[in-house]
């Protein structure tokens, strides 16, 4: 059986942030693909089509495991209306949820991990910063597969 691929949903309003970060993750991991989107409406409307797609029996995507890097100040959606929309999900609850903002602010750190988000990171201000984000894809994709592996999840 082949080694799952990663896909990352990197999902962020500025350009040259998901520019940085799609550079440190191809950098670094190998078998990854990443869903690029600026918006969390447009976040929402992608899994809706994936999950209709797997239902209808036409996504064959099994041995692919999902993580979102989200943005917590968007337009349209916020990082929190967002996770809120994710949480109507059920089907979705454990793909893992990286929450990258410029604020320190503890209120809605909180309400982000109540919201069930998995990490909670200030976005780096240098390049080489970015692959502390990498490390952190890197540890929530490997909690993720433990914890399908311990729930017989395929």
């Amino acid at each position: 059986m082949n080694a799952p691929t990663l896909r990352v949903l990197l999902v962020d309003d500025d350009e040259d942030d998901r520019q940085l970060i799609r550079q440190a993750l191809t950098d670094t991991i190998e078998s990854i693909v990443i869903e690029e989107m600026s918006s969390g409406q447009e976040l929402v409307s992608w899994l809706d089509k994936q999950r209709s797609l797997k239902a209808s029996g036409s996504n064959e995507d099994s041995n692919c495991q999902t993580i979102i890097l989200l943005d917590m100040n968007m337009p349209e959606l916020t990082g929190l209306e967002t996770l809120q929309a994710l949480g109507n999900m059920r089907d979705l609850a454990y793909m893992p949820v990286v929450m990258l903002t410029g604020s320190v602010n503890e209120t809605l750190k909180h309400q982000a991990y109540q919201q069930g988000i998995h990490l909670y990171m200030v976005k780096p201000s240098q390049y080489r910063g970015f692959y502390r984000v990498v490390e952190a894809v890197k540890l929530c994709y490997r909690d993720a597969q433990r914890m399908r592996d311990q729930i017989g999840m395929q």
